[in-house]
């Protein structure tokens, strides 16, 4: 009897273990934590950085005829002066390309703002030049003229305060400040026919202002990206003429320069 009652609680014991089968875990116990996400970068420091940007650069200059000009010596200079005035203030609008480097130093506040300053400076590649070539209209010039009016500059400085708001990786920002740059501008006025020349060049650093905006990205460690626009004036520069064989013969030379900007960096945070 005993010998029974013993099998029959080891078969059923056998029997339970083999029902559970192999040990269950809860829906809770298998939930995986989901991975914290990365910092936010904190902007503040020194970084530098390289660009490329293109340039789109308004022009404008402007011819002034005076003096004999005005028919003070022979009675057709009012129509030659009428004619070649239009000419010499053709716009001379151009576009071309900037590369250069930067460096600056930002510094973020608790509230997210970040205060920064900044430096860059590329080499440019803007030129126009406008030749009239050899001509005569009827009844007005009655020698032939050229008439060649020409503009460059290679290069551009900016400096300035910036201000903006971070998103975590997101810096948006405006900035505004001083720009410094080169400009060369030549005006000639040459008629063969009489041996009569008037005009000049007048080559000067032009120190200007900048004002623009921009979005900078964080993709990794000390890296970041960001793109930008300027819009930039140089003012005005020019100079004054009178032609070599007839000193009478008086005119200003007048260039205003504007340009537009639009460049991509890639910076390294320190």
């Amino acid at each position: 009897m005993k010998k029974l009652t013993l099998t029959l609680m080891t078969l059923t014991a056998f029997c339970a273990l083999a029902y559970a089968g192999p040990e269950q875990y809860s829906g809770k116990d298998m939930k995986q934590v989901a991975p914290m996400p990365p910092p936010c970068p904190n902007w503040t420091g020194f970084y530098i950085g390289g660009f490329g940007a293109y340039q789109f650069a308004s022009a404008d200059p402007n011819l002034d005829l005076f003096g004999d000009w005005d028919g003070g010596n022979i009675d057709r200079d009012p129509f030659d002066r009428d004619v070649l005035e239009p000419l010499g203030s053709k716009d001379l609008d151009t576009s071309g390309f900037e590369a250069g480097g930067l460096i600056g130093y930002n510094y973020q506040l608790k509230s997210n703002w970040v205060f920064g300053v900044e430096i860059a400076g590329g080499y440019t590649w803007l030129d126009e030049t406008n030749d009239t070539g050899p001509f005569s209209p009827a009844g007005s010039i009655s020698t032939y003229a050229n008439l060649h009016t020409s503009f460059r500059t290679n290069y551009l400085v900016t400096a300035g305060p910036r201000i903006g708001y971070a998103f975590c990786k997101w810096l948006p920002y405006v900035t505004g400040g001083v720009a410094f740059s080169d400009v060369h501008f030549n005006q000639e006025i040459i008629q063969s026919d009489i041996v009569f020349n008037e005009g000049g060049s007048k080559n000067d650093t032009q120190v200007g202002w900048m004002v623009g905006g921009g979005v900078q990205y964080s993709v990794a460690d000390h890296w970041s990206v960001r793109a930008q626009y300027q819009y930039v004036d140089l003012g005005s520069l020019g100079f004054n003429s009178a032609g070599d064989t007839s000193t009478g013969y008086l005119g200003r030379h007048d260039l205003d320069v504007k340009e537009h900007n639009a460049s991509f960096a890639i910076i390294y945070g320190f």
